[in-house]
């Protein structure tokens, strides 16, 4: 369970967040009628509070209670949410502003008569405004349901690198690294599989996994220790650590285990999988005499 304080600071931030949201909700729905604007409110609020709701279930259990599966996808809508709203957020911010300057502006040089009709536009453009922060918010939720939707989609991006003093037995030396595993996401073992597969068909001479094992626990890799201990390189495979494996982001201890005992079990997991784990250090690689 994370801190009760944290909580509360992020259901304030997302009541906030969804005020400031209903407001251009309101500008929006002005043509409608009072039936249909109590039908919108109600949804809004509706979802607002399945959100909140939502987020409460998933920081006070875990995947063995809930399912891995449910839980991923559940953080995933809270979040999408979320950010979409933050989105729409900026557009009525520059609404907000707008008006501010334009009422500032009519105060100081408009005479009474002028200001009314200066300001009398505001309406349109505010609604114009919202729909703006609405229609990116929606592109934006859209955009991350598509990209959970297609996250086993892994492909290949190759980048050649030049360098005048690289020993010439390291010419067409070839790395493969991967990043930002976050086993605790996985709903899909074969699909993660696959992965592996993809890596292993690169005929990389070494590769490099450069951080976020793990979204949080240790013992989140133990379905895929199999699948992952199948990387292998002529050169080895060298790990180092990300901000999501030193376990920051969960109140300890959990299941009777520390934030530190954590660390060393995710340790003794690169270790069974064959991974060299960096931990604030360098090695040398050796290719025929030479070295880089």
């Amino acid at each position: 369970m994370r801190s009760p304080s944290g909580l509360a600071i992020i259901i304030t931030l997302m009541l906030l967040v969804d005020f400031y949201i209903f407001q251009g909700l309101k500008t929006v729905s002005n043509p409608v009628s009072a039936k249909a604007k109590i039908i919108i409110y109600a949804i809004f609020w509706a979802f607002s509070l399945l959100s909140i709701i939502g987020l409460i279930v998933f920081v006070n259990t875990d995947a063995q209670f809930m399912g891995k599966k449910t839980r991923t996808y559940l953080f995933a809508v809270i979040m999408g949410l979320f950010l979409a709203k933050l989105c729409a957020v900026v557009f009525l911010v520059i609404d907000d502003l707008r008006r501010g300057i334009q009422w500032l502006a009519s105060r100081i040089f408009f005479k009474d008569t002028e200001a009314a009709d200066f300001v009398g536009d505001k309406i349109s453009r505010s609604a114009f405004l919202s729909w703006m922060g609405f229609a990116a918010g929606g592109t934006l939720f859209s955009s991350m349901v598509y990209g959970f939707s297609n996250k086993y989609k892994y492909q290949v991006k190759k980048i050649k690198l030049q360098f005048s003093n690289l020993p010439i037995n390291f010419k067409g030396f070839k790395i493969v690294q991967i990043s930002d595993i976050h086993s605790g996401s996985f709903t899909n073992k074969n699909a993660v599989a696959h992965a592996v597969d993809l890596v292993l068909s690169q005929q990389a001479d070494i590769i490099l996994f450069t951080g976020d094992l793990i979204n949080d626990r240790a013992d989140e890799m133990q379905e895929y220790i199999d699948v992952f201990s199948r990387l292998k390189a002529p050169m080895g495979v060298y790990s180092t650590l990300g901000n999501h494996d030193y376990g920051d982001y969960v109140q300890w201890p959990i299941n009777g285990i520390s934030k530190s005992q954590n660390l060393e079990n995710l340790k003794k997991v690169h270790a069974q999988l064959g991974w060299r784990l960096l931990m604030n250090e360098h090695v040398s690689l050796d290719k025929n005499g030479q070295q880089i």
